[in-house]
């Protein structure tokens, strides 16, 4: 949202919400002077930079999911096919998965009815940027040359529903992570090995018909358009 490149202390507080956040922290709940203890800078300082609280978390959120979802784009562009580009989006995620899942869990606030998703919306408008996982979404669509073009309302129908696909899948990637925490901390029997084995095998299997079904979607709208065309 903000393109301006942040100076180090709009950076160090953009670190210090995050970091809070993962730490078990209600953003709603934060204050001015844990966020700035936390940057290590003076409130005074801070203010030289933001509005107010909510500036700060909302313009926090912001940069920390662009800068994730511009380091996975990055990777995309290397594939070559809409599946392989998004086994590799799946892949980053199961690999960090407590980065990934913070990140989703900030991505979900932007578009929460809540002071904090209404600032960031408001912020939207008035620089006249998208939502950045939808955003990296409909570049990958874009890059997939439908003939004729898509209109920008199938783009975004596209990105949303492929979006949902893979939060979904982040989703029980959390779930599925703590569970094998869990298990770790009891005696490994062969019961408990065995149910373990069980359920990565349908970690494998969710992550292959997340690829699956945003290529059919992606099939589907091809066959649509020659349809509309002929």
């Amino acid at each position: 949202m903000n393109k301006e490149t942040p100076t180090v202390k709009e950076k160090a507080i953009y670190q210090a919400v995050v970091d809070l956040f993962m730490e078990g922290a209600d953003l709603s709940g934060l204050t001015v002077s844990e966020i700035t203890a936390k940057a290590g800078i003076g409130k005074g300082t801070a203010y030289g930079y933001f509005s107010d609280k909510e500036d700060m978390i909302a313009r926090s959120i912001c940069y920390n999911v662009e800068q994730y979802c511009h380091w996975i784009y990055q990777g995309i562009t290397e594939q070559k096919t809409l599946y392989e580009k998004i086994d590799f989006l799946l892949g980053k995620m199961e690999k960090e998965i407590s980065k990934a899942d913070c990140l989703m869990r900030l991505a979900n606030t932007m578009s929460m009815d809540s002071v904090i998703g209404k600032r960031i919306r408001q912020q939207e408008v008035e620089n006249n940027s998208k939502n950045p996982p939808l955003e990296l979404l409909e570049a990958v669509f874009e890059a997939e040359h439908f003939t004729p073009p898509l209109s920008e309302e199938m783009l975004q129908f596209l990105a949303r529903n492929a979006l949902s696909r893979i939060f979904c899948y982040g989703m029980m990637l959390s779930n599925n992570s703590v569970r094998a925490q869990r298990t770790t901390a009891v005696q490994k029997t062969a019961a408990v090995q065995k149910m373990a084995a069980a359920q990565e095998a349908e970690m494998q299997a969710m992550h292959r018909l997340v690829c699956m079904g945003i290529c059919s979607d992606a099939d589907a709208v091809r066959q649509w358009l020659s349809s509309e065309r002929g």
